[in-house]
């Protein structure tokens, strides 16, 4: 029976990616900046050309924050923030049937035809976040329930066939008498 249920959900996540998949392979797109086309997905692989902003573009495939693209004869790899989707301006007041934004949605990230992104990876915090910032006691209190006995943790690495590294610690840097911002090396800037 269980064998059963696995089957029948299977069957219905592939009948709902399937569509999917094919809306994404045919997406079209611009780069929203220059960006440079990278013949990897990496920061510092080889660059094939540089792309002019409202450069025309067809997405291949997405890889992590990277999309793979083509326009004319060259292919390559750029940043996902680089690229938006749709060939169109958008039109206010118009985003599309809720059927196609859901789809947008789950394949993209991306809502409508706006190309407003959802979320891509993590911002980081302003100053005035900074400076009114509140311990969470109880978020910490969560994380120690989190924890693992060794025995637990060992059988864990076995089982993924970890192996075990030991990392001597990095050497101490040379003390200096220079001064960076107020505070002389060495000093944590508290009083003694």
């Amino acid at each position: 029976m269980n064998k059963l249920k696995f089957l029948q959900r299977l069957m219905l996540a592939l009948a709902f990616s399937l569509p999917a998949v094919a809306l994404q392979a045919a997406e079209a797109g611009r780069t929203l900046v220059a960006a440079d086309l990278k013949q990897q997905p990496f920061v510092d692989a080889a660059t094939v050309v540089n792309l002019p902003a409202d450069t025309v573009l067809e997405v291949l495939r997405r890889q992590g924050g990277w999309m793979q693209v083509k326009t004319g004869a060259n292919e390559g790899w750029l940043k996902m923030t680089a690229v938006k989707l749709g060939t169109a301006a958008a039109t206010p007041g118009k985003s599309g049937n809720s059927l196609s934004t859901l789809v947008n949605l789950a394949t993209t990230g991306r809502s409508g035809s706006s190309g407003v992104t959802v979320t891509t990876g993590v911002r980081g915090l302003g100053q005035e976040e900074l400076k009114n910032a509140q311990p969470d006691h109880e978020a910490v209190s969560r994380m120690s329930s989190f924890t693992a006995a060794k025995n637990e943790a060992a059988a864990f690495a076995a089982g993924a066939k970890l192996q075990s590294q030991t990392l001597e610690y990095l050497a101490a840097p040379a003390a200096t008498s220079a001064t960076t911002g107020g505070v002389s090396a060495g000093n944590s800037g508290r009083g003694n």
